[in-house]
């Protein structure tokens, strides 16, 4: 355990909002997103990570507001913090569709930039296969928003973006 300050302290706690996807092989989408950070109970330089989405539908009739509809994607991991660098940082993830990946994020202040150093499939995961994220999460703390894009490429699409999520924390 150390005394110093956590370097992902401004990310700690549940962030909540909505997101668009759109990519050139699938129709567009709106989204919900809830996003979870959790500390190391035992103070060590890993943060837990959870994300779960689901599709936004139309209310109830005659109601023009999204709200939240069947699950989307979820995946979950550990930030892991090398040497409780305040530089460097590491993002290992698992998801449901067969993926595991490895991210490493270079962290500027409140900003991460992530990208794919690693990844693995199960043998049943679905092609065309994914083969590369990247990652921009931008954190304004006084404001309390996390607002971020998600590219990824996969064999038959090179990397484009797919993701622009802006959250609030809860």
């Amino acid at each position: 355990m150390t005394d110093k300050p956590h370097p992902l302290e401004f990310l700690i706690g549940t962030w909540t909002g909505r997101g668009k996807g759109f990519y050139p092989t699938i129709p567009s989408f709106e989204f919900f997103e809830e996003l979870t950070f959790t500390k190391d109970p035992a103070g060590r330089p890993v943060v837990a990570y959870s994300q779960k989405t689901r599709r936004a539908v139309p209310g109830g009739e005659g109601e023009t507001v999204p709200v939240p509809g069947p699950p989307l994607h979820a995946e979950a991991g550990f930030i892991r913090l090398p040497g409780w660098s305040n530089e460097t940082c590491e993002l290992v993830l698992s998801q449901p569709t067969g993926v595991a990946s490895i991210e490493v994020g270079a962290i500027k202040g409140t900003t991460i930039d992530w990208e794919t150093t690693g990844m693995i499939r199960s043998p049943s995961a679905k092609a065309p296969h994914t083969t590369h994220f990247t990652r921009k999460w931008v954190i304004n703390p006084e404001e309390k928003t996390f607002s971020y894009e998600f590219s990824m490429a996969t064999e038959n699409t090179p990397l484009t973006r797919h993701l622009e999520v802006h959250l609030r924390k809860v």
